[in-house]
């Protein structure tokens, strides 16, 4: 048994005193240069080679190399025609609403390869408008009911957004509404000009019942903004309404505003290849007045998908 270990001792000493060796062997070569002025090849100290790059001690880096993020077309038109190279291609992927730009790309069939390492994000913001629309939209939270009080409160802190009917028509049914959060609600007739008129009955002190009614729109305009720095669109809000144990609850859903948001995204995608020129109306004098805001980034290939 003594032997054994002895045996085992020895071979684990043998082992020790050739790494040692080793160590002291690689230790001691110089430094091999593999890319002139750049790259290098040392000793690690542990028998190993480890690669350094000098590329950090230079005036400038060989390549550029970065992953920024814009958040407007104007934006990304710009830093891409400033970066621009032969290789430079454009991804748009739709349901992320991203826009990509892959500045240093592989050129052509008969070019040297891009590394791929400097890229662009265009990563498009939502409108507060358009999200304070979106939260309340039956159509995508059916658990999104006002009271009558929330209702009046909402349509007068958004009735700028409101198209049809008009600004002062849509401040009057809020604060009808306001005004009727106390009144008992009965039936509903639609008339047939589409609107809604409701039957009220509210008691004031000790008098009779007192009966009134209040008629809204079948369906309002909105004017909105879905992505921060791109165009206005016009969607249309079904209203809702139901009448239960808890008084009235009123609502509303927007016709697909997923095909609005499509359209937009494509839009944005347009313009990015484009360019743009806004169109600005003098009231006074009706003469409109043209402004290139920018060119576009013209033959630079645009594809759909991810990079």
């Amino acid at each position: 048994m003594t032997d054994y270990k002895n045996a085992e001792l020895g071979v684990i000493e043998s082992a020790s005193e050739a790494a040692t060796i080793a160590a002291l062997a690689v230790a001691g070569i110089e430094p091999h240069q593999l890319a002139e002025g750049t790259i290098y090849a040392v000793a690690d100290g542990r028998g190993g080679v480890k690669v350094i790059d000098t590329d950090d001690f230079a005036d400038a880096p060989r390549r550029p190399k970065a992953n920024r993020t814009v958040t407007d077309a104007a934006s990304f038109v710009g830093y891409v025609n400033r970066h621009r190279t032969s290789g430079t291609e454009v991804y748009a992927h739709t349901s992320a609403s991203s826009v990509i730009a892959v500045i240093d790309s592989h050129q052509g069939t008969d070019e040297p390869a891009g590394w791929e390492k400097h890229k662009l994000t265009l990563a498009l913001e939502k409108t507060k408008a358009w999200e304070a629309w979106m939260a309340s939209d039956l159509g995508q939270n059916s658990h999104s009911w006002f009271t009558q009080q929330e209702f009046a409160e909402f349509i007068e802190d958004r009735a700028l957004d409101v198209i049809e009917p008009d600004h002062a028509t849509l401040i009057e049914i809020a604060t009808t509404f306001e005004a009727k959060s106390k009144a008992d609600f009965g039936s509903a007739v639609r008339l047939d000009s589409g609107a809604i008129q409701f039957e009220y009955t509210e008691t004031v002190a000790a008098k009779a019942g007192q009966k009134g009614t209040i008629e809204v729109p079948k369906r309002i305009q909105i004017a909105l903004r879905p992505y921060i720095g791109g165009p206005i669109y016009y969607l249309w809000a079904q209203f809702r309404y139901r009448t239960g144990a808890n008084g009235l609850a009123l609502g509303y859903a927007i016709e697909r505003p997923e095909n609005i948001l499509d359209a937009a995204f494509a839009d944005i995608v347009t313009e990015i290849r484009d360019g743009r020129t806004d169109k600005i109306t003098d009231a006074a004098t009706g003469k409109t007045t043209e402004t290139r805001i920018h060119d576009g980034i013209g033959d630079v290939p645009i594809f759909y998908g991810r990079p």
